[in-house]
């Protein structure tokens, strides 16, 4: 760096290399020699694989389940055909794949409305078109017949034959539909099997009288399936009258999950439940009574459930677990219907209790009259199963608070083994022994009836693979564990669905999850579908009807044995067949060692801490940055000026706080700093070293204006920031300036309490425009705000920052509300008065964790890491980004907490309409600070406390785990990925904004060595991780800053932690700056603009062969990675 050669790419390349590769990067090496090592381990490696499979003999599988499920008995496969009658499908609904939400008079339902808010499905997508199947409904039957499937499941929109939800209004259009749809498929002799609801309920039904919730619903569905049976009774002899009545009641009614998005779990959950059940039993009734006769055909229901299986099946209580959360899933439904007509005793008395323990004068669960039992009881002519996953369970702590659950009132906890294989969704784990084990329980439970699996599938997420593997293993599991609970259980298993047709609207997952068996092009406007690898084995397995040996090397064709293993036999397992240890241990090793070579040479190896554990995830991305990329780091003026009293200064509040002992870590202070208030050049200078085109730095408010007010101009102020403007602007360094990091002019405090009182929104409009006055001919990027995060919780709330109030719950929402209209303000300053002579851009820095939910399989958890991102991230970026109001989740859970607490208002502040209209889209960027990531989950229990916090309102845990790498502040974990999914949740959640990181760094201890690797290794996983949230996830990042530029005064912990790229010697009165190791690593990584892949010396002793290029590369990175292997696997 020195020698001035930091700007050549082979050189830094080289300095790059040269780290130590224990910390996870390659080494570079082409030699002869490595290539002969290279080939003698893969020969090696070859030959051991080859004597492995030798040794199994006549017994070997050509299909394999996962080791971590370890029951031969139960995973052996099983060769045999179902039987002759079987009914095979696969299914869609109507809202997913119909689109034309709006055309020939159809209606408006609930997942219309739900849909067309962007910020309740992923991307702000919707099914307004989805496959387009209202046009291309013949397109459908031709990949039906394609498979040759014997039935199709789909649904019929309500509200496109019913526009106003009522037989007051009947389109024919609709009607005509359906009809050229049953017709096409009876010409293809494909059986129709339909489903009247499938949640898209007429929108008009919902607001006339709340839908589900009004027990008038029941006559209105009742005459919508009298409709359908008298229009298409004759041709359709299979119906179903609801899908998953547990989504529509606990996700519908209970959350904000599912249209209509009603939160009201434990309540009106059970309400939604109790009309659902009631409804499906008048429409079995009226076809029983007037049109089974005549038609001839079968009326059922399709309820979705998990297996539950216990943690431990030798105990007990994990066992009574299991079936007290089965009897809460689908017991919820299925006891009323296939047992005495009413809810299961287990639930009717956890209920009652519960509910008498939190002060209800009744049951929370509504009850059935004898004349209502006898009328649900026996309303099913067979059972329909949705199934994908298994979870375990185990009691979990009772919970007797308010408000009250679904998942409070069963008292189980369930979880994934992480083990299992995953899916494109959360919530879905490859399990196939789960499904064999329900349908037993199924069998048991209910009086061994007649069970039609109407819907099973699996997920990837967009975009996907034609070469779908996961999905065919997992067609190719579940659908031989069917087979077993047919031929070894005797459970009468009448048909399997594989869910999906095709890809298609998941819901609240918009278009990113796919469960499809044909893939669809939502891209293009004809939506062409093409079938997957999954497609041709589902045919496959239809037309054996099952899996007959002979047609062992048909469907081997499509198995991926890195995946999967099954044990295989033609006859019922009794004893486990004879295993060979060598063989998966070879498989697992001579894979994970080819990895690097088959898998695409120019990617060498990188290695995250292996406690990550995401091979897919983590895997390290080379590759440039846009052009014009912005690379900065960053300091602030109270933490590197000093000169607190010098040239006409006034006081601000953390000289107040710095400087009253006990505050501040060893009683540190901010007076003298890193003295950049004097040593200005210098700063210049090092940034000048690093070759950073941008510095990012604040302006102290009472250096400018000593009083806060603009009445006072503190000229010496002026000058120092001209002089630093002016200093690198003449070393081609643009200033990004932060109008306020913190630093508070005590007299505002003093005079009317700061950020407390709305005086505020006006003088930091006014001091915002003498900055932009005197600096803004020559800034072009400022940021009005630094964290208000920080600012209202830390130093209005909780008072462990400046200026220490403690008015947790209270003060923290009222800093707040005047945070954000000052930042409003002072955008609108500069939009009105100077954006069209001065030219630049205004914009505001929020700070955020990720909120990673601990079990993405628990929508618990999965709406807690929701609710603690809008709490925190969202108190700021919704105003601003969204709709100039806070979050909808804020405002309820503190109205929510605020009357249970007595207040006669809310404690959250509320904006008027003309103050929403003033905060939105008032910022030209979002700037993010970001460091580390901790798991979100809810509470065991939600108490609202007697005193207000801010934290007690949101109600999560929040932590981090133990063995992700630590640094030099107890808060600060280094978790790289969870910068990437923090950037898309920015991106997906405020309309793709530009994203500027402001902020990113690591810290530790006070020490002065310059060799800072664990500062290294995390710059390098981190950029890396927004280099992947560019070039995968097309977020707009424009820039990313370093923090920090050099050791400083890090708030209350004083001088204890360092985050610099320099250090200084705080004990030297000239405050020297000098470069550590991960200076000169970030300046290679911005004179290379990110990553480029490296390039080798030719070798030249030879000819140049095809290919050739990438063999030094290949050596690169699988030398490194034998070495890894053999430790691993083998030492």
């Amino acid at each position: 760096m020195a020698d001035g050669q930091t700007n050549q790419p082979a050189l830094s390349w080289t300095y790059m290399y040269n780290f130590a590769t224990s910390r996870g990067y390659t080494f570079h090496c082409n030699s002869r020699r490595s290539l002969c090592v290279m080939l003698i381990a893969v020969l090696l490696l070859v030959w051991m694989f080859y004597m492995a499979i030798s040794s199994i003999g006549g017994d070997s599988a050509f299909y394999v389940y996962p080791n971590i499920y370890n029951d031969a008995e139960r995973d052996t496969f099983l060769f045999d055909t179902f039987p002759e009658d079987f009914m095979w499908s696969s299914a869609t609904s109507a809202y997913q794949i119909e689109g034309g939400w709006n055309e020939d008079g159809k209606g408006v339902s609930i997942w219309d409305e739900f849909s067309h808010d962007p910020t309740l499905i992923y991307g702000g997508q919707s099914g307004d078109v989805a496959c387009d199947s209202y046009h291309k409904w013949r397109d459908d039957i031709e990949i039906l017949k394609e498979m040759k499937l014997k039935a199709y499941r789909f649904s019929i929109s309500w509200s496109r034959l019913l526009p106003d939800g009522t037989v007051n209004s009947i389109n024919e259009a609709g009607i005509r539909y359906y009809n050229e749809l049953i017709d096409g498929l009876l010409e293809a002799n494909i059986v129709p099997v339909v489903t009247l609801y499938h949640w898209d309920l007429p929108l008009n039904l919902h607001k006339k009288y709340g839908g589900w919730l009004n027990v008038a619903i029941v006559q209105d569905f009742n005459n919508f399936a009298k409709l359908c049976f008298m229009r298409f009774g004759d041709r359709v002899k299979n119906w179903i009258t609801l899908n998953e009545p547990w989504v529509v009641a606990q996700l519908g009614y209970g959350s904000f999950v599912k249209a209509p998005g009603i939160l009201g779990d434990g309540m009106k959950t059970y309400i939604a439940a109790h009309n659902l059940i009631k409804a499906h039993a008048a429409a079995w009734h009226t076809y029983d009574n007037e049109f089974r006769a005549k038609q001839g055909g079968i009326v059922g229901i399709s309820l979705n459930c998990d297996w539950a299986e216990p943690y431990k099946r030798t105990n007990p209580v994990d066992v009574e677990a299991s079936n007290r959360l089965l009897q809460f899933f689908i017991g919820w439904f299925a006891h009323p219907i296939f047992v005495d007509g009413d809810y299961p005793e287990i639930m009717k008395t956890r209920i009652d209790n519960k509910s008498r323990l939190q002060g209800y004068t009744e049951s929370r669960l509504p009850k059935f009259t004898e004349e209502e039992k006898q009328f649900i009881s026996g309303t099913s002519d067979f059972l329909g199963l949705n199934h994908y996953t298994t979870t375990y369970t185990a009691p979990a702590p009772e919970d007797n608070s308010v408000p009250p659950g679904w998942g409070k009132d069963n008292g189980v906890q369930k979880w994934f083994n992480k083990k299992w294989p995953g899916s494109g969704s959360g919530w879905l784990k490859g399990v196939p022994w789960g499904i064999r084990r329900l349908l037993e329980w199924l069998k048991e439970e209910y009086n061994d009836p007649d069970i039609y699996i109407t819907e099973n599938g699996f997920s990837a997420r967009e975009p996907e693979n034609l070469d779908d593997t996961g999905r065919v293993q997992y067609y190719m599991s579940y659908i031989n564990e069917v087979l077993k609970a047919i031929k070894l259980d005797g459970v009468k298993v009448k048909g399997y669905t594989a869910w999906s047709l095709m890809d298609n609207f998941e819901w609240a997952a918009g278009y990113s999850e796919r469960f499809g068996l044909y893939h669809v092009d939502f891209n293009n406007p004809s939506k062409p579908r093409r079938p997957k690898l999954s497609a041709k084995l589902y045919t496959t397995i239809v037309e054996n009807n099952g899996f007959q040996e002979e047609s062992h090397g048909t469907l081997e064709m499509y198995l991926d044995p890195n995946l999967f293993e099954v044990r295989l036999c033609s006859h019922p397992p009794h004893t486990h067949l004879r295993e060979n240890i060598m063989l998966p241990k070879m498989l697992i090793l001579v894979t994970l060692m080819l990895l690097p070579v088959v898998s695409n040479a120019d990617d060498p190896y990188y290695v995250y801490p292996d406690v990550f554990n995401d091979p897919e995830r983590d895997a390290f991305l080379f590759g440039t940055f846009p052009e014009g990329f912005i690379w900065s780091s960053a300091t602030s003026s109270y933490q590197i000026e000093g000169g607190y009293d010098a040239d006409g200064k006034g006081y601000n509040i953390w000289d107040t706080f710095a400087n009253t002992p006990g505050n501040i870590a060893n009683n540190d202070t901010g007076n003298i700093a890193c003295d950049s208030y004097n040593k200005w050049e210098e700063d210049v200078r090092i940034i000048k070293e690093l070759d950073l085109e941008y510095y990012r730095f604040s302006l102290s408010w009472s250096r400018i204006l000593p009083d806060g007010t603009a009445d006072n101009v503190n000229q010496a102020g002026i000058d120092y920031y001209n002089n630093l403007i002016d200093g690198l602007l003449a070393d081609g360094i643009t200033p990004m300036v932060t109008l306020y990091h913190w630093d508070l002019p005590q007299d505002l405090q003093d005079d009317y309490g700061g950020w407390l009182n709305e005086t505020i929104i006006y003088d930091f409009g006014e001091y915002a425009r003498v900055c932009y006055e005197n600096f803004g001919d020559r800034v072009k990027l400022w940021l009005t705000l630094n964290e208000p995060w920080i600012i209202a919780q830390l130093g209005y709330g909780c008072g462990g920052f400046a200026p220490g109030v403690c008015a947790d719950g209270t003060g923290s929402y009222v800093a707040a509300h005047n945070l954000i209209k000052s930042h409003a303000k002072a955008w609108h300053i500069y939009d009105d008065d100077f954006r069209a002579t001065q030219a630049g851009r205004v914009g505001i820095t929020l700070n955020s964790d990720w909120m990673e939910p601990y079990n993405r399989s628990l929508e618990t958890d999965l709406n807690a890491a929701e609710r603690a991102q809008q709490f925190h991230l969202g108190w700021f970026g919704h105003p601003i980004f969204v709709d100039g109001d806070y979050p909808e989740v804020m405002r309820e859970m503190i109205d929510y907490s605020s009357e249970v607490q007595g207040y006669n208002e809310s404690r959250l502040p509320t904006f008027t309409a003309l103050e929403k209209e003033y905060i939105l889209g008032s910022s030209d960027f979002f700037g993010l600070n970001h460091y580390t990531t901790g798991y979100a989950s809810k509470p065991d229990e939600w108490v609202i406390s007697d005193n207000p916090s801010y934290y007690n309102d949101y109600a999560v845990d929040f932590w981090k785990d133990p063995e992700w790498p630590s640094s030099g502040s107890d808060w600060l974990k280094s978790v790289p990925w969870g910068i990437r999914r923090l950037l898309e949740w920015i991106k997906d959640e405020y309309g793709d904004p530009e994203i500027y990181v402001t902020e990113n760094g690591f810290s530790t201890k006070d020490i002065d060595d310059l060799n800072d690797p664990d500062r290294i290794d995390y710059y390098q996983s981190y950029i890396d991780e927004v280099l992947k949230a560019i070039e995968m996830d097309g977020v707009n990042v424009k820039a990313y800053t370093a923090w920090s530029l050099m050791d400083n005064f890090e708030w209350a912990a004083g001088y204890t932690e360092r985050f610099g790229m320099h250090h200084v010697d705080f004990d030297d009165d000239d405050r020297p700056r000098t470069q550590k190791d991960s200076s000169l690593f970030y300046a290679t990584v911005k004179a290379n603009n990110g990553f480029p892949k490296p390039t080798e010396e030719p070798i030249t002793e030879e000819p140049a062969v095809a290919g050739s290029s990438h063999l030094g590369l290949t050596i690169t990175c699988f030398l490194p990675f034998v070495n890894f292997c053999l430790r691993k696997f083998i030492l």
